[in-house]
């Protein structure tokens, strides 16, 4: 309802009613009088009621925001952070709150150093609107999260203080393979990025656990630019989780703590796990891409493309059959898809472990339901999965001995089910899968790819008998960083106990990972240095580098005014509690004046 109609009403209201209490005739001389108080206590009684405007509130003071990371002093430069800090401390005085946000957020006076080793402004945006105050950020530009920005209540506002750009090299990424054979040739790329131009010439080093193995020269680099640095290595002798590392030369650049950035790797000289398959599809496609993330071990894939022609995955490089079948006679576990006997008869291959898979000869197989037995070896992996959500299989024959750990059956029901995965005991470990259609799970994302994790995850698990070493939750980056949540990728298990303990000093760490419907999990970021402990009983290296607050960055945000302009508040006559009062004193003054004229 418009306001002035509101107000129109309520005058309209009051004048009716006093002319019907008092009218004409009566109480000449107190007429008048009670006729007003009456028509000011009905008018304030229907405002009240329709909570009609009585002007406009004052909008609360602002809440200041001082971005409280490192990257303010990166390269020993504090001229900028003082700048910000006495900013926000002035603009603070008229409203008496000052948050700081970083790696969290809290309401403090600005302290004397910025420490954060995060940028992240989304809480703090998130805190505004709740108490629905607008918003000053006082930031450098160098945001983890500008987007949030966009959520600030309109009339909120960024001011950046840029820093100085300093000559300073950094090593911004590593990349390598995450596992790999002694005596392999791998190939590592090192990221270089500059912050200003950096003419003199220096090499970026490779060593594995403090063994240099090689030293490549790096490129100049202009004002923002970036360069890859790529080398070939030969994988020393071991059979380890090693540190592989890459590290600038002390000196020549602004800022020491960005020059290191170190990854794991798996070196392995004798377990591995190689997959063949006669018939290649998207099943065997997204099997090897789930044990390449989840197990802890070198993984080799040959694809039969026509009779007598066989590719290796990743560089499609023609080999020999024979090849093929000394690699699948020398593996520690064998996946075998499409004709399993294709290398001669499995238990005759000499692997201690097989996972055998056979998709239907037809594209036209009937369709269907997955259903769990009642003691069943995956019940543990599948916990909290809604079975009837995973999209249907394509239907072949039943799987033949051993123990049943999956059903399917072509309705709602158990009636009719099949077994579709068995998994046998004996000197050679098996598990073997009679269905097709599992990357439809992996496919459809959310609960069927958390189940298609597990159903790969819990089958490795049994095969190799070495539960936690297999099936573990593993890293999803592998290059982790200070000041960042460090991201997990589930396992067999909806849950997982991590104990890291750091080296040097033992500080020690116990989270838990709790993946429930989703195929990752999050603990809080780990500071500097190396990390040595267990996830689920098995072992796991984390080598944490610097913080991104310290690497050369461009500015993710501009100062200027947000969301527009903050609108003026209305302010209703139910906001104010002297009305109530008022009305309650009107009538109250009219009832004794009624008295003393002798009326009730």
């Amino acid at each position: 309802m418009n306001d002035l109609v509101g107000w129109v009403i309520a005058l309209a209201a009051g004048v009716l009613v006093a002319s019907v209490a008092y009218p004409r005739a009566s109480l000449a001389r107190l007429r008048p009088l009670l006729r007003a108080l009456r028509t000011l206590a009905v008018v304030l009684l229907v405002a009240l009621a329709l909570d009609v405007a009585i002007g406009v509130a004052r909008p609360p003071a602002p809440l200041v925001a001082l971005d409280a990371s490192a990257s303010w002093t990166r390269g020993g430069d504090t001229a900028v952070w003082r700048l910000a800090r006495d900013s926000a401390t002035s603009a603070a005085q008229s409203s008496g709150d000052l948050l700081l946000f970083g790696d969290s957020v809290r309401a403090s006076s600005a302290p004397l150093a910025a420490g954060d080793l995060a940028s992240a402004v989304a809480p703090v945006v998130q805190r505004a609107a709740a108490a629905g105050r607008r918003l000053v950020v006082i930031t450098d530009g160098m945001l983890d999260d500008t987007d949030a920005l966009q959520q600030a209540p309109a009339g909120s506002r960024v001011v950046v203080l840029p820093t100085r750009g300093a000559a300073d090299r950094a090593v911004l990424d590593l990349l390598a393979p995450g596992e790999a054979r002694a005596g392999d040739t791998m190939t590592v790329r090192v990221r270089i990025t500059a912050d200003r131009e950096v003419t003199r010439a220096v090499s970026v080093t490779l060593s594995l656990d403090g063994k240099v193995l090689v030293e490549a020269p790096v490129p100049a680099l202009g004002n923002g630019g970036e360069a890859i640095v790529e080398s070939r290595v030969v994988v020393p002798g071991g059979d380890s989780v090693a540190i592989l590392r890459a590290w600038l030369p002390a000196g020549g650049d602004a800022e020491p703590r960005n020059d290191t950035a170190s990854v794991v790797l798996r070196r392995g000289a004798r377990q591995r796990i190689v997959i063949m398959s006669t018939t290649p599809d998207a099943d065997i496609r997204d099997i090897a891409t789930a044990l390449r993330r989840n197990v802890a071990l070198p993984t080799e894939a040959y694809f039969q493309v026509a009779p007598g022609r066989w590719l290796r995955e990743g560089e499609l490089s023609q080999v020999s059959e024979s090849i093929v079948r000394a690699a699948v006679r020398g593996a520690t576990l064998a996946v075998l898809h499409g004709d399993t006997a294709a290398m001669g008869a499995p238990g005759s291959l000499g692997t201690r472990a097989l996972l055998l898979l056979s998709p239907p000869e037809r594209d036209d197989a009937p369709e269907l339901l997955v259903r769990t037995p009642s003691a069943s070896p995956l019940q543990s992996a599948l916990a909290g999965i809604v079975i009837d959500s995973l999209p249907p299989l394509l239907a072949v024959a039943p799987a033949r001995g051993g123990i049943v750990a999956l059903n399917a059956a072509p309705g709602l029901t158990v009636s009719g089910a099949i077994p579709i995965m068995t998994a046998i005991e004996g000197d050679v470990r098996r598990v073997l899968l009679t269905a097709s259609g599992y990357s439809r799970w992996r496919a459809r994302g959310g609960v069927s790819e958390v189940a298609f994790q597990a159903l790969v995850g819990a089958a490795t698990d049994w095969l190799l008998a070495a539960r936690g070493r297999v099936s573990v939750p593993v890293l999803v980056a592998p290059l982790i960083r200070a000041g960042a949540p460090v991201v997990w990728r589930r396992g067999s298990r909806p849950r997982s106990a991590v104990i890291l303990r750091r080296d040097g000093d033992n500080t020690l760490r116990r989270d838990s990972l709790r993946f429930e419907a989703s195929a990752t999990a999050t603990i809080p970021p780990l500071t500097q240095g190396v990390w040595r402990g267990t996830v689920d009983g098995a072992s796991v290296v984390i080598p944490v580098s610097a913080s991104r607050e310290w690497l050369p960055r461009p500015l993710t945000t501009r100062s200027g005014n947000l969301n527009g302009d903050a609108k003026a508040a209305r302010r209703g006559a139910r906001s104010i509690g002297w009305l109530y009062l008022a009305t309650v004193l009107l009538l109250a003054a009219e009832w004794l004046l009624r008295r003393r004229a002798g009326l009730r």
